[in-house]
């Protein structure tokens, strides 16, 4: 036995080395197969926020991946290279097939020659002194393998003393800008005392170009000023002099002034024009019999103002606002002074517009997996038409599809659902209070006035939408739910969000249903209650807090309020309709009325440059009173899946400590809630090149206000009740991996269940019913939150 189990080896370990031996088959006999870095030796340091941010610009300067790299890394790498094997045996073969062979497959072999470890070391040596490190050095040393033919590259890098500043003055500039720079010293990126480092001078450089061109000086420019470091007159530190160049031209010493605005409207780009709307300050030019856009549409997205002091910020804004309302092929803005006269001051501005297509289609497909079994795919295809009535609207039409059939034995019938979605959206706040105040007014010729509307940091937005979606579910029921949507989208701040529906409705109706779905009904007053036909009028608020992405430790939160059927209550008192009265109608069919509130926070803390820790909780309350006890399923909260807790699936856990039914289908319906509230704890860390690693622990579950689901389900206590609240949270842990592709996240999370709310047989905290039976593979694309 002992014998066969050596012999195994002996062969196993001589495949390894003839696979080895092979990937060396192309090296020079002066060279070598690089096969990646040794652990980096950092020395003579003292742990700081500069040292961490240098230490992770030399790992990136250093990083080399070698044939076979895992996922970029430089360290690890799979024992051999099937590419760099194909390039061995086909680089030399001049044939067709050798030719693409080598083409499609092949990998050059990374060789230490190509690598040039001293250059490397170099440009970190480069990295320590532009972060203060002046005495710093790298060292690079070749690391022979037993394979004479493969190395590795060990790095020493020692830091030595950091410089900091010991003073910074500001020299050569005029007493207006003098006074900005003063005024503004406590947002200075360098200060006494500060580390000296490269990267924070050219931030102070380009802070005091923005600053002096957001107050009137349109031709300054970075490169008029520069630096004179001195690290003689303090032993250890530098005293630093930004200064304005002698040669700076006279235009960039002096403020200048918003004179005319001319906005040329072409729909192709050699249009000539063929008649205009002159304004006091402002020209309008395009051809046809009337511009093609409203100008009020345009003017208001524009924060550059006649008789005003030109700003940089201003123009990035108007030409962010005009390019986001999605009408243009092509925009630009001309400055020209008014004049060459050494004493002119004021610049008029030309902006060319040219539009888009009109017309716009769409097709977005997708294949879904449901927690009960069924598979599918979807399908929707849209149209889109833009400036639909000359004021920036954009018309946008869908229909959509998807079927679902079974994976399982347990049912051989098919799901499929259909619709359609039609929207339009204004880029305004179509609202008395918005359209009537306004904060700049253009006089015509003879004396009337254009009035602009009130001005967002972002452009504001009222979308209406309708749509209708049929859902038919196999041995059940056929239902048809459509909905109304008015709503409007308004940003006052960078940090601030806001989204108000002043009316959605929702018709829910049930077309038909088998003896089945009844019997199913009849056993779950619950579920009959909450699947019945309902009519929704809804108003809703959201607002949205994003704290600047400059904070170490940022936050978001978003809250939610909305209410159904309480000013439809209200207007029914004046038909002698009571408050209280049960079962009141609308359409021919009762309206829901509740008060729902949500709440989404989440809090990162960055730890260093490389992990990070998360905190987010998600909590909700649905209160149903007046004419319903019961809200619709479509709103109430659910738990489960890749972004709630991941040890289980979608409505895989409520509400309360009900362990759901054998019938799946109805279990998946069943398992939601009027109370929700869910707790994450994640730690993300960087594993090498663009591979995240993720420790989480998730917890949470959904409850009922009222009792329990019926008298089929008498053990299976839903409501919530305070002291029970631990006791039922669903809890769950895992590992999950992320891939950074710059445009997206690739995630995988493995769920482990820890905790179920309700009755295994076992006691304590880990209560599940074995360790198979409770994980969970997601697949997602971005982060849970």
């Amino acid at each position: 036995m002992h014998s066969t189990i050596k012999r195994y080896i002996y062969l196993l370990t001589g495949a390894v080395v003839i696979s080895s031996c092979s990937m060396t088959k192309g090296v020079p006999d002066d060279d070598q197969l690089f096969i990646g870095l040794t652990k980096i030796n950092y020395t003579d340091y003292e742990e700081n926020d500069n040292y961490s941010a240098t230490r992770e610009e030399i790992d990136a300067a250093l990083a080399t991946a070698p044939n076979g790299a895992i996922l970029g890394s430089s360290y690890h790498r799979l024992p051999f290279s099937f590419g760099l094997s194909v390039w061995n045996a086909f680089s030399a073969d001049s044939s067709g097939l050798g030719h693409w062979m080598n083409k499609t497959f092949g990998k050059q072999p990374v060789l230490m020659s190509w690598v040039n470890p001293q250059l490397r070391a170099q440009v970190a040596k480069s990295v320590l002194r532009n972060h203060g490190y002046f005495h710093g050095n790298v060292d690079a040393e070749v690391v022979l393998q037993n394979n004479m033919k493969t190395a590795k590259i060990g790095y020493d890098v020692s830091f030595g003393h950091l410089f900091t500043l010991d003073s910074v003055r500001y020299v050569g500039f005029n007493r207006e800008a003098d006074s900005l720079i003063h005024a503004t010293s406590a947002s200075a990126i360098v200060r006494k005392g500060d580390p000296f480092v490269v990267a924070n001078l050219d931030g102070e450089r380009s802070r005091i170009s923005n600053l002096l061109r957001n107050n009137g000086y349109y031709y300054y420019q970075p490169s008029y000023a520069s630096y004179l470091a001195d690290t003689f007159a303090v032993d250890g530190k530098v005293q630093l002099r930004f200064q304005l160049a002698e040669e700076t031209p006279a235009q960039a010493r002096h403020k200048w002034y918003i004179g005319r605005v001319n906005i040329n409207m072409r729909k192709t780009y050699n249009e000539a024009f063929t008649d205009s709307m002159v304004y006091r300050y402002l020209t309008i030019r395009y051809a046809g019999r009337r511009p093609p856009v409203r100008p009020r549409v345009i003017i208001a997205d524009m924060k550059i103002r006649p008789r005003q002091l030109y700003s940089y910020d201003d123009y990035l804004q108007s030409a962010q606002k005009i390019n986001a309302m999605g009408l243009f092929s092509s925009t630009e803005f001309q400055f020209t002074p008014r004049d060459n006269s050494p004493s002119c001051d004021t610049l008029d501005l030309t902006l060319n517009c040219t539009f888009d297509k009109p017309w716009d289609s769409y097709i977005e497909t997708n294949f879904n997996g449901s927690a009960i079994g069924r598979v599918g795919p979807e399908v929707k295809l849209g149209l889109v038409r833009r400036n639909a009535f000359h004021g920036g609207e954009k018309i946008d039409l869908s229909v959509h599809g998807s079927y679902e059939w079974a994976t399982n034995s347990s049912s051989s019938m098919s799901n499929y659902e259909y619709g359609f979605d039609a929207s339009i959206e204004f880029p305004r706040l179509i609202a008395p209070y918005f359209g009537g105040n306004s904060t700049q007014r253009y006089t015509l010729p003879d004396g009337r006035t254009v009035r602009l509307p009130r001005r967002f940091y972002a452009t504001p937005s009222t979308v209406a939408k309708v749509s209708s979606n049929t859902i038919r579910r196999p041995g059940y029921y056929k239902m048809h739910i459509v909905s109304g949507k008015w709503a409007y989208n308004w940003q006052t701040s960078a940090t601030s969000k806001h989204e108000f529906s002043p009316l959605t409705v929702k018709y829910q109706f049930m077309n038909s249903h088998t003896a089945e779905f009844d019997k199913v009904m009849e056993e779950n007053p619950y579920l009959r209650a909450t699947m019945q036909d309902y009519f929704v009028p809804e108003m809703r608020y959201s607002y949205t807090y994003t704290s600047p992405s400059t904070l170490r430790h940022p936050v978001r939160w978003t809250a939610t309020v909305s209410e159904s059927g309480n000013f439809t209550s209200l207007a029914l008192l004046a038909f002698g309709k009571k408050w209280n009265e049960r079962e009141k109608k609308l359409f021919k069919n009762p309206y829901s009325q509740f008060v729902k509130i949500e709440t989404d926070f989440t809090k990162i803390w960055t730890l260093d440059a490389s992990s990070q820790l998360l905190g987010h909780v998600n909590a909700g309350v649905l209160y149903c009173f007046g004419n319903t006890d019961w809200a619709p399923n479509t709103e109430l909260f659910y738990v489960g899946g890749a972004n709630s807790i991941r040890a289980f699936s979608v409505r895989g856990i409520g509400p309360g400590s009900f362990p759901g039914i054998e019938d799946k289908a109805m279990s998946y319906l069943m398992q939601n809630g009027d109370i929700k509230l869910v707790c994450n704890l994640e730690y993300r860390r960087n594993l090498f090149g663009s591979l995240y690693g993720a420790v989480f622990l998730d917890a949470g579950n959904v409850w009922n206000v009222r009792d329990n689901y019926g008298t089929s389900v008498p053990y299976a206590t839903t409501k919530f009740k305070i002291q029970n609240v631990l006791r039922e949270m669903a809890v769950g842990t895992g590992l999950g991996l992320r891939y950074d592709l710059d445009f997206l996240v690739l995630r995988l999370d493995w769920g482990i269940g820890i905790h179920v709310p309700y009755d295994t047989g076992k006691g304590g905290i880990y209560n599940v019913d074995g360790f198979k039976k409770n994980q969970t593979l997601h697949f997602a694309i971005g982060y849970p939150f």
